[in-house]
């Protein structure tokens, strides 16, 4: 039992001198993590400024069932709810890009096309969240005006049944498009990615100091800083 306990307070006593030699490293060499964090900084804010701009339109639409479907108990929220995540997938597909594409009237690659729509239904809702990107804010706006126009008949097209006045579901924009804006850091705060630049420079400027400490003979470790 006491040779245990031994044992546990030399390992303690072993770990403890270890991070205090790490400390006091890490302050000797303080000018890496410095350098570290100021080059990551500098990296940063240059691909931040070569970056192409990029801007993002949001819209939100509602599912609704006009048709006998709105006619059960619950009215047919459980068929729309049913639909969200559907309908949230068709809005990145290839098959509608290449629609809006051609009302747009422009050359694009449609998958790649797809890539600037995002779409996400709302747990529990039967609303679906709509973004759109662009390299202008004119461009983001008039695509995200025919997309929404194109997404909606898609719906309609595949929710319309034969012998039927009025499809099953349809979507209605209950928000937006709003004013794009442009993305300043992949849509994240600026803060975060600048913290995220700060703690990665001060991990690498750190990690630098220790390899050094390890590769330099024994009789300059005191000697270098």
């Amino acid at each position: 039992m006491n040779s245990t306990v031994s044992h546990d307070a030399v390992g303690a006593a072993y770990s403890d001198t270890a991070v205090l030699a790490y400390l006091r490293l890490l302050r000797r060499r303080w000018r890496w993590i410095v350098w570290g964090v100021l080059a990551t900084l500098a990296a940063t804010t240059v691909f931040l400024l070569v970056r192409p701009p990029v801007y993002r339109s949001e819209a939100t639409v509602f599912i609704r069932t006009p048709g006998d479907v709105s006619r059960v108990v619950d009215g047919g929220d459980s068929y729309a709810k049913a639909r969200g995540r559907t309908y949230a997938a068709l809005a990145t597909s290839p098959d509608l890009a290449a629609v809006v594409i051609g009302d747009l009237k422009v050359k694009a690659d449609p998958v790649r096309f797809a890539d600037r729509i995002s779409a996400s239904n709302r747990t529990g809702t039967v609303l679906i969240d709509i973004a759109v990107t662009g390299p202008t804010a004119a461009e983001t706006t008039r695509t995200a005006q025919v997309f929404l126009t194109d997404y909606a008949a898609l719906v309609h097209t595949l929710e319309t049944v034969p012998g039927s006045a009025v499809p099953r579901a349809e979507l209605v924009v209950v928000t937006g498009p709003g004013r794009p804006e442009r993305e300043v850091a992949w849509g994240a705060p600026l803060y975060v990615v600048i913290a995220g630049a700060v703690l990665t420079g001060f991990v690498l400027g750190a990690g630098a100091a220790v390899a050094r400490r390890l590769f330099e003979p024994d009789t300059e470790h005191e000697a270098n800083s």
